[in-house]
């Protein structure tokens, strides 16, 4: 039995639609940031110029901003202390796509770019499979931010955070192998999603 499988997203019609679907505290709280970030850009996409990090300080060391460009590269800009720990590499620099499992590469690819293109936000479930074979919970979001760079097509803000506590996973100094979709829900910001997207997760025991 093939250890993937392909299925549609779930659907939020608002960010505040979505608040109560999240199940840690750093996504709760970017996912409420942003929804003031897009109500004060009245209903525009909010600048990456314009975000304040100050508001979501509390969630920082979940927290990473990604630069996008459409098909090629999701490179991080910002990485806080908790992800960079659970990789256990220096992040910032470095292109997403060249550290998620080749199988699930252009699916990857393709979630990112939608964020930017289309524009919308997801929330997704993930199990997270560290060097020592354990496979923990933990839930991300990502949100759509303009870009003020000509070469740069687009931001992605987004939460990551381990269901788990930090000290449980430092304690036995794993690195994060492996994040593995469980399921992921698409936020309309109000320009739509993408109907034709399919994710790849993990398949069904």
């Amino acid at each position: 039995m093939s250890r993937w499988a392909t299925r549609r997203p779930g659907y939020y019609a608002s960010v505040a639609a979505a608040l109560p679907g999240f199940r840690t505290e750093s996504c709760r709280l970017v996912a409420s940031a942003y929804a003031a970030l897009l109500e004060r850009a009245e209903g525009e996409i909010p600048c990456k110029n314009g975000l304040d990090l100050s508001g979501i300080a509390p969630a920082m060391a979940n927290v990473a901003l990604a630069a996008v460009k459409l098909g090629s590269a999701c490179a991080f800009r910002i990485a806080g202390e908790e992800i960079r720990s659970r990789f256990g590499r220096k992040l910032v620099g470095h292109n997403y796509y060249d550290l998620v499992n080749p199988a699930r590469r252009s699916h990857a690819m393709r979630s990112m770019d939608m964020v930017v293109s289309v524009p919308c936000g997801f929330r997704v479930e993930l199990i997270q499979r560290y060097s020592n074979g354990t496979e923990l919970p933990a839930e991300a979001c990502a949100f759509p931010l303009r870009s003020p760079d000509p070469e740069i097509d687009g931001f992605i803000l987004f939460a990551d955070e381990s269901s788990t506590p930090p000290a449980r996973i430092r304690n036995s100094n794993p690195k994060l192998e492996e994040a593995i979709v469980v399921q992921r829900d698409l936020i309309d910001l109000g320009f739509g999603v993408d109907e034709r997207f399919e994710d790849l997760v993990r398949a069904s025991k």
